[in-house]
């Protein structure tokens, strides 16, 4: 955990989009109850569960509000702590699959440990390590029944496991792939026998109740607020009145050939830009994971006389990640949101190989071989990665250094484009004035609720309007015209923030600044 905390620190201040778009704001707002408040300054991530994001900004904003070297180690803890979840897990493996842990076990271990997608999220306000800790530690906990030894109270097991997997889609439901791909990964790796359909529902409930403790509160004002607990999420099913009958998810790096239906991982190998993630990558472990799991179906299948000591716990595991990787695939195919799948490839690219019967000798001791080779690919794997940046710059004397200007109390203030809404804790009194997110959020809810709402406030506000903007807001700035007809901007004044600072220290605000708006 501290190599973790270590390896945040280095890799920087975190100042990525969605940091400045709603991991700041977001907190603010449930603190100062905004959420029927204000309209959408952050876009639709406005409703999103603001409960992940509250550790990060009450001690970025609190006891380590000039320690930002510290904030980062602290939020690096969660990569530290899932490579140890990790590591135990190849431990309980190994311990399950009746051999001893050895350099090929570690190595497995360093092969997820250093995939591009957790090694670039670690330290960040993104949340999709701490996700994964969270779904790693269920399929730790449900490893031992996949043993030959008796387990005791497996009951328990079972509900843990089905909680922490609900927790996690409860702090944000892009984990929500892996509740279910676990769940039928237990019922492959048991055989479905009588006695393990009597643990899904337990796991079920489990899973329930871990959601509804993070999520119910949530969900609950979403409901009242808009008719949709998810909204803007699958509202097709909803129907709020708020927007579109549509499903709101991002579907931009979805496959877009048969080929990439087919062998999407294989595409990624070499270095690509938007094929599966907003940025700059290239890895070759889930090109690798497949061809793990193809081998272990077929010698699953070739020994299925005698299977081999282990082989329902390598069941489980196939079972999660084919499971796992068909509804992420289905649903999202964006890359950041596999790393419970990264993690794993470097042990079933483990188990692969020692399933292959070169890898044993006559005497069935195991070959030297598959260890070398793990050495060569994790190398090879490392050295022509390519991992994201996704956004970090120099520290500054304080954790979060944002100064706007002066605005006059009881304002309303449009939030134009995107990303601009962390700029409103920063400002002076900021609680007396109202926020309005002027985005692509409400170019499709035009003739829905919002559209309506923002019309009304704007109307009905007599003191000073002012604008947040870049100057990239293009389309979005049309939306100012649209809702103030002849509207003009005046006494611009700039954002002054060393979260617009590359690790250069290179300005990248694009002239964030903050002006008065004039009714035409």
């Amino acid at each position: 955990m501290l190599l973790g905390a270590l390896y945040a620190v280095l890799r920087g201040q975190d100042d990525d989009w969605d940091l400045k778009n709603y991991h700041l704001y977001s907190p603010w707002a449930l603190l100062h109850g905004r959420l029927a408040l204000d309209l959408a300054p952050a876009g639709m991530q406005s409703f999103f569960n603001p409960l992940p994001d509250l550790p990060y900004f009450l001690l970025g904003m609190g006891p380590l509000r000039h320690l930002p070297h510290l904030l980062a180690g602290v939020q690096g803890l969660w990569y530290g702590g899932l490579v140890f979840v990790l590591l135990q897990i190849a431990i309980r493996l190994s311990g399950v699959r009746e051999r001893p842990f050895g350099a090929i076990d570690l190595l497995a271990v360093l092969i997820g440990a250093t995939g591009t997608m957790v090694m670039s999220q670690a330290g960040r306000s993104s949340n999709e390590v701490p996700l994964a800790l969270l779904i790693l530690l269920g399929l730790y906990l449900l490893l031992p029944l996949c043993g030959s030894a008796p387990v005791s109270k497996p009951v328990r097991r079972v509900l843990l496991a089905g909680f922490l997997c609900g927790l996690a889609v409860g702090l944000k439901p892009t984990a929500m792939v892996y509740p279910p791909a676990l769940g039928f990964a237990l019922l492959v790796a048991l055989d479905a026998r009588a006695s393990t359909w009597r643990m899904a529902p337990i796991y079920a409930v489990g899973a329930l109740l871990g959601f509804m403790l993070v999520y119910g509160w949530w969900g609950w004002q979403l409901y009242r607020l808009t008719g949709n607990p998810v909204f803007p999420m699958f509202n097709e099913l909803f129907h709020s009145n708020w927007g579109p009958a549509v499903s709101d998810t991002d579907r931009l790096f979805m496959p877009r050939d048969l080929g990439q239906w087919l062998f999407y991982p294989f595409y990624w190998i070499k270095m690509n830009h938007g094929v599966v993630t907003e940025q700059n990558s290239a890895d070759g472990r889930y090109a690798l994971e497949m061809l793990s799991v193809i081998v272990l179906v077929v010698t699953s299948w070739l020994t299925r006389s005698h299977p081999l000591a282990g082989a329902r716990v390598m069941r489980l595991l196939v079972a999660f990640v084919v499971v796992g990787y068909v509804l992420w695939l289905g649903l999202f195919s964006i890359l950041r949101y596999a790393v419970p799948l990264e993690v794993l490839s470097g042990l079933l690219l483990m188990m692969a190989l020692q399933a292959l019967p070169a890898s044993k000798q006559a005497d069935g001791t195991s070959r030297r071989w598959p260890t070398r080779l793990m050495a060569g690919l994790l190398v090879l794997l490392f050295v022509f990665g390519r991992y994201p940046g996704w956004g970090r710059g120099p520290y500054a004397s304080m954790t979060f250094d944002v100064h706007p200007p002066t605005i006059e109390r009881n304002s309303l203030v449009l939030v134009v484009g995107q990303p601009a809404a962390y700029v409103i804790p920063f400002l002076a009194d900021a609680q007396t004035s109202q926020y309005i997110g002027l985005t692509w959020f409400n170019r499709q809810a035009r003739g829905y609720r919002p559209d309506a709402l923002v019309r009304e406030r704007i109307a009905g506000h007599h003191g000073t309007i002012y604008a947040l903007l870049r100057n990239d807001a293009g389309v979005d700035l049309d939306l100012l015209q649209q809702f103030l007809p002849g509207a003009q901007m005046s006494n611009c004044e700039p954002v002054q923030s060393s979260l617009e600072l590359d690790r250069n220290e290179k300005d990248e605000s694009n002239g964030l600044r903050i002006c008065q708006v004039k009714r035409g």
